[in-house]
């Protein structure tokens, strides 16, 4: 409700919460007050999640990876109900 009502205050920035700091996103914020300016706020941060999500996606590190679920799958130790 804050940033529905003109604060600019996000924990994730003021915190420096994990590596929020690295990533470029913007605090979604109406100076309103009222229903729609919450909905507002609430849809701007659905869409600065996509770009969070997008910006993290780019800075995980490629290389080999193991799926131990697979592994697993192939020796044969399943229980099918």
């Amino acid at each position: 409700m804050l940033r529905a009502s003109g604060v600019q205050w996000d924990l994730r920035k003021v915190d420096h919460y994990e590596c929020y700091d690295e990533l470029d996103w913007k605090i979604q914020w109406q100076k309103e007050g009222d229903s729609l300016a919450r909905y507002l706020v609430r849809i701007g941060e659905m869409k600065e999640s996509v770009k969070i999500i997008q910006q993290a996606l780019k800075a995980i590190p490629g290389g080999p990876f193991e799926n131990l679920e697979a592994r697993r799958l192939n020796q044969g130790n399943t229980y099918i109900a």
